[in-house]
């Protein structure tokens, strides 16, 4: 969940780049195609090896907009290496936050049993709370099916105050598990519930 929690702050940066394609239907690096709705743009690592100066310029944090370099070197190094893919939103946003959904793969198993569900549920607030850094809320904690695939729902306070986060976690094969996160601000979340269920429900494994 920590690589999740940075990836929230990587959008603050990408708003500042028009560099990115123009998504509908998208076949990510994780092995799945999945219908994305044209207000998003999607940053991949060609992307961000063609436009690399902008994420590895030495100016200082104000020719960015504020934004350390060492955020948008972090950026850089984690999209080119494939470590994650971001969505995010160029309409009806505002710049002190972009609402966006990323999409990563990890190691991991989501719960199999009803105890094991509890267990998980019980614990994620705290856990969550301590990341942040505050007392964060856990609306939602519950099994469903993506592309007939377990996965794990969960809906939850974002990392940043203000913002709220749902999350699906689809168990894969071979111990790995497909996240995609999608963050907006509270404001914007029904919006944002929309859309990001639109996207899963299109989502087309390999």
């Amino acid at each position: 969940m920590k690589r999740i929690r940075s990836g929230l702050g990587f959008v603050l940066l990408l708003s500042l780049f028009a560099a990115a394609s123009t998504a509908e239907d998208y076949r990510s690096s994780f092995g799945f195609g999945i219908t994305v709705p044209d207000v998003y743009l999607v940053l991949t690592a060609d992307e961000v090896a063609d436009n690399a100066e902008l994420f590895l310029e030495d100016e200082t944090d104000a020719a960015y907009g504020g934004i350390p370099s060492a955020l948008r070197r972090e950026v850089f190094q984690r999209v080119r290496d494939g470590e994650i893919e971001i969505f995010y939103r160029t309409e009806g946003v505002d710049f002190d936050f972009v609402d966006n959904v990323n999409v990563m793969v990890q190691r991991a198993l989501i719960p199999t049993t009803e105890a094991q569900l509890a267990e998980v549920c019980r614990i994620l607030p705290g856990e969550f709370s301590r990341m942040f850094g505050r007392p964060v809320g856990l609306d939602d904690c519950e099994i469903r099916a993506v592309a007939g695939r377990r996965s794990l729902y969960l809906a939850f306070d974002g990392a940043l105050a203000g913002t709220k986060t749902i999350q699906y976690q689809v168990q894969r094969s071979g111990g790995e598990t497909l996240i995609l996160t999608a963050t907006a601000k509270t404001a914007n979340m029904p919006r944002m519930l929309g859309e990001f269920e639109s996207m899963v429900a299109s989502i087309r494994p390999d």
